[in-house]
């Protein structure tokens, strides 16, 4: 990735805003106060006179200075390393450059007060001259740079195992002592690189990273078997003694990166925060929230903590690019009053995210600050927030707006009247008319007439088969299925790679409504069109044997469609491309949507990329309607990946799909795109589709109405009592009355 770099001579820093500040509102409003206490400034900073740098490797603040090293890959092979350092105010700026040949490189990049550098240097090769042949050679050497990058002295470091020997991390002590951590453990290096000892630790610990305090102390993080999880510990590298064991609380793994601080012992990078935590804190003080502060980004990387208030780091922009950014804390009293409005979330969408940041910079009334539960999930259970939203809600503490996903209970929150109707909102509307939407996708995300859930895109879930061996209609039964077999070819399968296992799922999950009315609560496990279906999943293998995945199997496998090896394919279709190149490249010929075999229907399901709903007890439904009304717009309809609920943006990517593709050469000319499928190495031409088929596609479309579900506790319910007839130890009657009636009471208890 290419960081953006500036032209201003004589200046290192130039600083540009780059977002617009914005806060919450009510003064006795808790989310608004909350929102106020972590707003950072953002400032992009642009590096002066260096050109074309790939990426910052490594930015650090020791000694009262502020330390930035970059690296671009050479043509050739190898290196170009920047290194500058600076005074905090931007004053003092020195700067050297390093290059390394191809495969060599340096890390671990550290400077004392008196500006020297210390690092280690990678230089890898290949040695022909062994007569057993060639070897890959990796050689590990520490050195000493003075303040112009002249090498005042170079070690060079080996191991008890030299072919295996590697460098971990090395770190410089307060009292010029060098420590490393390699293959063989913790050794001491005088100034000068000579090895003085090894660290002869008192517990024996896994090492994965070394950090030094504000307070010159060594910290150790390590894995621990028996917590199953990352811990520290202090250790006296003189003496090996190791301190007493500390947790991060939450887990270690819920972090991107952690780094030594000042004003705390470390910071936390997370996906929406940065946090403070001191060692043996039971909790994490969160310093920086991005939402709070207008960031789109996810992520933080190469971090340095000036101290709580003032932090530098890497962030990727929305071109991809990487951007060296300056964070400072901006006083709450300096933060503008809005109304807040709380969005809730098990897991933040990278597009709900970058929605939410352009709403508070634009909106003049409204803000919204985000309560991402996934944050509560411990490396011990990874449904803790699922846990606590349910919790919340149960208790009336409903977001005002809420991002719904697989995991959730929405035919219980719904049921309960939980959430808003939105078909006034839509109708009230100056911009919007639900007539413009696709009405099958409302009507099935509607119950009882009510529009509960916001659906601005979406995939259809289906089979597909050739029409001259399934027929041109879709929706058949187990029956026609069956016999759609007895006319294949002997040892033809229904489906490639599939299992029982896998096999009950797609049944549930795409035939599910027929035995399951999660609207009225009614069940329908007990029937002979269940028991059938059981019948049939017991013919699929428990598991794929170890000869399935043959030679034979992958040399064909291009082609097991066109030559009747197996009659269906599972297709998740959200685009025109996957159905032309399934029809004209897997199958060769016309394809029948024709679904999973149900009593009724097509056997196909919608699956939401996204769901948004607003609380029904929400006090700001205005300034939740603004927020979600946007998802609906033309403006946002038509950059969706998957199907735009909008039919106006559907007939658009028709148009597109009846041309080739296109793109734009160097010279700016628009060129033509053949596309092609490979089948048995030879290339099959995939011609762009006719009006007719993208007319038959969308109709086909705006009949699917049924709701695609994940409910992991139903799958479980299903397959630990349908197990005992696979195995032949009950009768297929008797599991599906026990199924009828666990599912049964599943059912009543969360609606």
């Amino acid at each position: 990735m290419k960081m953006g770099i500036g032209k201003k001579a004589g200046c290192f820093l130039t600083c540009c805003m780059m977002f617009v500040l914005a806060a919450c509102g009510g003064k006795d409003n808790e989310a608004s106060v909350r929102s106020k206490e972590h707003v950072f400034r953002s400032e992009q900073v642009t590096l002066e006179g260096i050109e074309d740098v790939n990426s910052i490797n490594n930015v650090a603040v020791q000694n009262g200075r502020l330390y930035i090293d970059t690296y671009n890959w050479k043509e050739e092979g190898g290196t170009t390393l920047h290194l500058i350092s600076q005074n905090m105010d931007g004053t003092d700026r020195k700067s050297i450059t390093l290059e390394t040949e191809e495969d060599s490189y340096y890390f671990c990049m550290t400077a004392d007060a008196e500006g020297n550098y210390f690092a280690i240097l990678n230089e890898s090769y290949e040695d022909t001259s062994n007569p057993d042949g060639s070897v890959w050679v990796n050689e590990y050497y520490m050195l000493k740079l003075d303040g112009s990058g002249q090498e005042v002295w170079k070690q060079e470091l080996t191991g008890e195992t030299q072919d295996m020997y590697w460098v971990n991390q090395m770190l410089l002590l307060e009292d010029g002592r060098i420590v490393l951590s390699d293959s063989d453990g913790m050794f001491l290096y005088d100034k000068d690189g000579t090895k003085t000892g090894k660290v002869n630790l008192q517990k024996e610990l896994d090492i994965s990273n070394m950090y030094q305090l504000s307070d010159g102390s060594l910290v150790l993080r390590s894995y621990s078997s028996e917590k199953n999880a990352d811990v520290l510990n202090k250790v006296n590298v003189d003496t090996g003694e190791v301190s007493q064991e500390y947790t991060i609380p939450g887990g270690s793994n819920a972090y991107g990166g952690m780094y030594a601080g000042r004003g705390f012992d470390f910071f936390l990078v997370g996906s929406g925060s940065i946090y403070g935590y001191n060692l043996g804190d039971t909790e994490l003080t969160e310093i920086m929230n991005y939402i709070d502060s207008d960031l789109s980004s996810y992520y933080i990387y190469n971090f340095a903590a000036v101290d709580e208030k003032e932090f530098y780091g890497v962030t990727d922009d929305e071109m991809g690019n990487s951007v060296f950014m300056k964070y400072t804390k901006v006083d709450p009293k300096d933060v503008k009053d809005k109304i807040v409005l709380t969005l809730g979330c098990n897991g933040f969408d990278w597009d709900i995210r970058r929605q939410v940041v352009a709403f508070n910079k634009t909106n003049e009334e409204y803000r919204i600050t985000v309560e991402d539960y996934s944050n509560y999930n411990t490396d011990e259970d990874y449904t803790a927030g699922l846990t606590r939203l349910n919790a919340d809600i149960a208790s009336g503490k409903v977001p005002d707006i809420l991002v719904l996903d697989y995991s959730m209970p929405a035919d219980s929150y719904i049921a309960k009247g939980l959430f808003e109707d939105l078909y006034p909102y839509i109708d009230k509307d100056g911009e919007l008319n639900r007539e413009d939407f696709f009405p099958n996708v409302l009507e099935a995300y509607s119950t009882n007439g009510k529009l509960c859930r916001l659906v601005p895109s979406f995939r259809v879930h289906t089979l597909a088969g050739k029409t001259s061996r399934v027929g041109e209609e879709p929706g058949w039964t187990l029956a026609d299925l069956k016999a759609a077999m007895e006319d294949m070819p002997e040892g033809a399968q229904v489906l490639s790679e599939m299992t029982r296992g896998s096999m009950l799922n797609y049944g549930i999950q795409l035939s599910g409504s027929q035995f399951i009315n999660w609207k009225t609560g009614e069940c329908h496990f007990n029937t002979d069109e269940f028991m059938e279906l059981l019948e049939f999943i017991k013919e699929f293998p428990e598991a794929l044997g170890e000869d399935y995945y043959v030679d034979s199997f992958w040399q064909g496998y291009d082609s097991m469609w066109r030559e009747d090896k197996v009659l269906l394919s599972f297709m998740y279709l959200s685009n025109f491309s996957t159905y032309n190149f399934e029809k004209k490249g897997t199958f060769g010929e016309d394809i029948t949507l024709i679904g999973f075999p149900v009593r009724e229907g097509n056997g196909a399901a919608l699956a939401s990329n996204m769901e948004l709903a607003m609380s029904s007890k929400s006090k700001h439904k205005d300034g939740a309607w603004q927020f979600m009304r946007y998802f609906l717009t033309d403006a946002y309809q038509e950059q969706v990946y998957q199907w735009p609920v909008s039919m106006k943006q559907m007939d658009r990517l028709a148009e597109e799909a009846m041309k080739k593709p296109t793109y734009e050469d160097e010279d700016g000319n628009t060129v033509e795109v053949d596309e092609t499928y490979t089948v048995n190495g030879v290339e099959v031409p995939i011609t762009p589709m006719t009006k007719e088929e993208t007319d038959a596609l969308i109709a086909y479309i705006k009949t699917v109405d049924q709701v695609y579900s994940y409910n992991e506790a139903l799958l479980n319910i299903v397959s630990e009592e349908a197990s005992p007839f696979f195995a032949g130890q009950k009768n297929v009657k008797e599991v599906a009355d026990i199924i009828q009636s666990r599912v049964q009471i599943y059912v009543n208890e969360n609606r």
